[in-house]
């Protein structure tokens, strides 16, 4: 029998566009006859949904997840891929991650492509291939073309034989949805670097993820959002270290943000927001909003 080819995606960077693996990925939904993670997409060649399996370390973190995903090939057996949370950093322009080869099919390949919507998801503008077993986790760097940067962009991990379209025998991708965080760093941030807010959007779920560190105690944590008028469009209220907004139904557009702790400002800054729609299968984000000229 084969053995299926495996792949551990951790941790390296943590702004400023970020697909992420955040609360409600450790739910369990059934699609047909398989159990995959709630909001989760994966797909192959032959339009089958592949079967999607959880395992323990899927729950290892709050924020990690690991799916293996099983396609058919044309010899009759299938490789696997899993995976855990990565993050764009458009600003710098690559996607960091790490990665762990630990089996691979004879004659076989492991790789990450990244597409962008800019070329309706088509041509790649960051790759990444492995044709041999890795001694650990590698730390690895996929440069990314910047002029097709912030966008919407696919990640597609896939292993197999022969490298295209129908070449693959395992298959993942997500998109990251075009929701642009423009980050501004506080005087009280770059005053004490020990304190730090970051935030994870969830286009799937329609949320975003604000995570602060540095600030001990349950401290009151408020997230306002304005409109390009500077009136409020939304405001939600938690307890540090973390708190977790619903967009709500917000229509598209430019907004700014402010981030207090404890009555503070600590964090400003934009989101420009697209709405999401689907489509065989997977996600696609129309063009960015119309703002008013002189508000950007």
């Amino acid at each position: 029998m084969q053995k299926f080819c495996c792949f551990s995606f951790v941790l390296l960077l943590s702004f400023t566009l970020a697909a992420q693996n955040t609360d409600g990925f450790e739910a369990w939904e059934f699609i047909g006859e398989w159990e995959v993670p709630v909001g989760w997409e994966v797909n192959n060649t032959f339009e089958v949904y592949p079967c999607s399996v959880k395992e323990d370390e899927a729950f290892s973190g709050e924020y990690a997840l690991r799916l293996r995903s099983y396609g058919p090939s044309f010899e009759g057996f299938a490789s696997g891929l899993a995976m855990r949370k990565f993050y764009i950093a458009p600003n710098e322009g690559l996607l960091a991650v790490a990665v762990k080869v630990d089996s691979m099919l004879s004659g076989g390949f492991a790789a990450i492509r990244v597409t962008s919507k800019a070329s309706n998801y088509n041509s790649p503008i960051g790759e990444w291939q492995k044709t041999e077993l890795t001694d650990g986790f590698e730390h690895i760097e996929v440069l990314l073309d910047e002029a097709s940067l912030p966008d919407s962009v696919m990640v597609i991990f896939e292993s197999g034989t022969t490298p295209g379209p129908l070449g693959y025998d395992g298959y993942t991708e997500m998109v990251v949805d075009q929701l642009e965080f423009v980050l501004n760093v506080s005087a009280q941030e770059e005053a004490n670097p020990s304190k730090g807010v970051r935030i994870f959007p969830m286009p799937v779920r329609e949320q975003a993820a604000i995570e602060l560190t540095g600030w001990d105690g349950a401290q009151e944590v408020r997230f306002e959002l304005l409109d390009v008028n500077g009136r409020l469009a939304l405001l939600a209220r938690g307890a540090a270290p973390k708190l977790t907004i619903e967009r709500n139904g917000l229509p598209a557009g430019l907004y700014a943000y402010r981030i207090r702790v404890a009555g503070s400002v600590v964090q400003t800054g934009s989101i420009c927001l697209v709405h999401t729609f689907r489509k065989r299968g997977k996600q696609y984000c129309p063009g960015p909003p119309t703002v008013a000229p002189g508000r950007r």
